[in-house]
């Protein structure tokens, strides 16, 4: 039998454990910033926790009746610790954006998440502690007695709390202004903050109404000789020095390299950390400076504005969604399609995004656009991410727990996802190139949605807040593949493109440059963000249509 306990003990038991013990990835970064020597240094770190136990302690107290507080540390402790578990393993911080990552990520991509590592350590530091609070009786008392003897334990917490606060105030505010990830780290406050955020985004995603954008897009008159295909290929998780194209060591593209008129862009940077921030961004034609999730849902996108100038638009996904981008235009989705190249846990290799574009060449009616989105590199599974043939470089990391595995076998499945996406690509550019011959004008632009660490200062995968993010998960792959007869038609000159293709680029140009490339006329277009304006010859261009229509 477990020996009757006081609430208000009991309390402060789980206070202390949950800012002690389940908060080892915000204490990891706290002395790291604080960088204790002197006693004066170690006294700020004690007060510190002394404030958070008290705040800590003063919420428990708070729903201290038997029943609730009971409710409240069966599920507060587990989630706890399930929060610590991914901090601690991958490195990362929980924030709002965070949060939508995880309600919007798909089955296949939380299985690879949900390890023995992970069950086995909210097994011991949530469920377990949750299990025993939940058994030990509590003394019986009077119910005013009780409530006033919580009372007393509650404005001994306030004081004592705002006592060694007291000293140290300035510091508190200022380590907390400087360094705003440190309550990203701060369980659970951070998750709940984020919950909080993301349940705001919801309600107004329920009430939005979507606004007209590019209303006046037009096209100008085909002659009707030849059709324009343009294919828009998002990437996932690629990072940008880990392209061989780029200068990365290990030759990662050996398909491409060998593609002369690709031009590559190595100074190109992403909109967002992670999918469900970037892709909306990048189709939304706001600037990374001025986009907002809340925004972008409330106007029409890039996807929109083709429909509305006559161009045929098909988005195929072999992810986990559009992110509400491909909502009004046709939707193929294939990652549960059993082809050839399906791969057991319910997922496509990216092959199966080229299987079938031959086909749609061969019975296109209008000018289209197609947009591919990649599993690409997805993690931290990475070697679920391509086929067999493509492991390049071994050994490799078979596993998601990271703790798991040397750092070289996990950038070796890495690197191997990015030599399988060197293959789609070029596996594409193909099929393309053939379609001169179908009298099919067509072109390529290929851009990750952002990048990935890879074990960098402790930091694994992304999401990071785009202000606390480092290069890796920024700096993105780029590439441009344009037709000779597309060039021709739109009097694009090659060598100027590869002349300035080495000058900084971002995601805030895929936008005006598909408008451009696509000969669409509106307003919300702007020319100095598109990566082929500047290299048009109007003569060659004029020359160019004059002589297809002679033939």
């Amino acid at each position: 039998m477990l020996k009757p306990r006081r609430p208000e003990i009991l309390a402060l038991i789980v206070a202390v454990y949950i800012v002690l013990v389940l908060n080892q990835p915000f204490w990891g970064k706290f002395l790291n910033l604080v960088a204790p020597e002197k006693l004066g240094a170690w006294a700020f770190v004690g007060a510190s926790a002394i404030v958070l136990t008290a705040v800590a302690y003063l919420v428990l107290l708070a729903f201290s009746l038997k029943p609730v507080l009971r409710a409240l540390v069966l599920i507060l402790l587990p989630i706890t610790a399930a929060s610590a578990y991914f901090m601690r393993e991958y490195g990362i911080v929980i924030d709002a954006q965070m949060m939508q990552n995880i309600f919007e990520t798909d089955t296949r991509e939380t299985g690879d998440l949900i390890t023995l590592g992970l069950v086995g350590y909210v097994a011991l530091f949530g469920l377990l502690p949750a299990i025993w609070f939940c058994l030990v009786p509590w003394t019986k008392r009077p119910w005013l007695n009780d409530a006033l003897i919580k009372f007393k334990y509650a404005l001994a917490a306030l004081v004592v709390g705002a006592a060694s606060l007291f000293p140290f105030s300035g510091d508190i505010l200022s380590l907390g202004r400087e360094h705003r990830e440190l309550k990203m780290t701060l369980t659970p406050l951070n998750y709940i903050s984020a919950l909080t955020a993301y349940g705001r985004r919801l309600d107004r995603q329920r009430t939005k109404v979507v606004q007209s954008y590019g209303a006046d897009a037009h096209r100008a008159a085909s002659s009707g000789i030849r059709k324009s295909l343009f294919v828009i290929v998002v990437g996932e998780t690629a990072r940008a020095d880990h392209f061989a194209l780029n200068g990365y060591g290990r030759q990662t593209n050996p398909e491409l390299s060998k593609i002369a008129d690709l031009i590559n862009y190595p100074k190109a940077y992403s909109c967002g950390t992670d999918t469900a921030q970037s892709v909306p961004c990048m189709f939304s034609g706001f600037n990374r400076d001025a986009f907002t999730n809340a925004k972008a849902e409330t106007r029409l996108n890039l996807l929109d504005i083709f429909k509305r100038a006559g161009v045929d638009v098909v988005w195929r996904e072999n992810q986990a969604g559009c992110k509400g981008v491909c909502a009004r235009v046709t939707t193929e989705t294939l990652t549960g399609n059993e082809v050839p190249t399906f791969f057991p846990s319910t997922q496509n290799f990216d092959d199966v995004l080229i299987d079938g574009i031959d086909r749609r060449i061969e019975t296109m009616q209008r000018d289209t656009v197609i947009v591919l989105h990649m599993m690409g590199s997805h993690g931290p599974a990475y070697w679920k991410r391509y086929p067999q043939k493509f492991e390049t470089f071994t050994p490799v990391c078979k596993d998601s727990q990271f703790s798991h595995c040397d750092l070289a076998s996990i950038i070796n499945a890495y690197d191997n996802t990015i030599v399988y996406t060197d293959h789609v690509l070029a596996r594409l550019i193909g099929v393309l190139s053939r379609a001169s011959d179908r009298g099919i004008d067509a072109g390529m632009f290929y851009v990750s949605d952002h990048g990935e660490s890879l074990g960098e200062n402790g930091m694994y995968l992304h999401g990071m807040p785009y202000a606390l993010a480092p290069e890796a998960q920024i700096h993105v792959p780029m590439v441009v593949w344009l037709s000779p007869t597309l060039r021709e038609d739109r009097g694009i000159e090659q060598s100027c493109m590869t002349n300035r293709a080495g000058a900084p680029v971002s995601h805030d140009n895929l936008f005006h440059s598909a408008l451009g490339i696509m000969k669409v006329t509106t307003s919300v277009y702007d020319p100095s963000l598109d990566i082929f304006a500047g290299c048009v010859n109007r003569t060659r261009k004029a020359y160019g249509q004059l002589e297809r229509i002679m033939k």
